[in-house]
């Protein structure tokens, strides 16, 4: 799984003036050195999604799974828009993430169903968020209750991911009673 260095992390967090510059050189380095896809793996995803719900989630988990090479192209940037240390406003990951598909595009790095619809490429970028986050919720990860949130925020959006948003309902009713902010 692609994940952002702990430099750009520590860069990020030390000058949140300079977000945009990092990002930006952020994706340009991406674009420039894409990671080769690396299929999900189904014991993390599973591990995530028993933190979530008691009962099993095969559902959840086949739809994630299923979705995961088209959502190749997202990961990278998957993981630099939304990793666990971090949250920006939805706006500004929009923005970046527009920026990044744009030049991609141009550079004739997506195929051409990808190419031709930004909100195909977003939908796609937030279920490889939802499988990173899901991965590192498996393995106990010190920000748990961001990734919570991310994964409800996300599982509230898609109708195919409504088992997911059932399920963390029922368990942390908190992310779905009056809102919640990432921060």
């Amino acid at each position: 799984m692609p994940t952002p260095t702990p430099p750009l992390i520590a860069d990020l967090q030390a000058h949140p003036a300079e977000a945009d510059r990092l990002m930006l050189a952020a994706c340009a380095e991406l674009r420039a050195h894409p990671s080769a896809p690396t299929p999900p793996d189904p014991a993390a995803l599973r591990a995530g999604l028993a933190r979530i719900a008691d009962s099993s989630q095969e559902v959840v988990l086949q739809r994630l799974l299923d979705d995961a090479p088209l959502g190749a192209a997202t990961d990278g940037l998957a993981a630099l828009l939304r990793p666990p240390e971090l949250a920006w406003d939805e706006a500004q990951e929009i923005d970046w993430a527009v920026r990044h598909w744009q030049a991609c595009r141009a550079a004739g790095l997506l195929d051409e169903d990808l190419a031709a619809d930004f909100g195909d490429y977003w939908r796609r970028l937030e279920w490889s968020a939802v499988r990173q986050h899901l991965a590192l919720l498996g393995q106990g990860h010190a920000e748990e209750r961001r990734l919570l949130a991310r994964i409800a925020k996300t599982s509230s959006r898609y109708v195919a991911l409504g088992l997911l948003k059932r399920a963390m309902e029922a368990r942390y009713p908190e992310f779905f009673d009056l809102g919640f902010s990432l921060r």
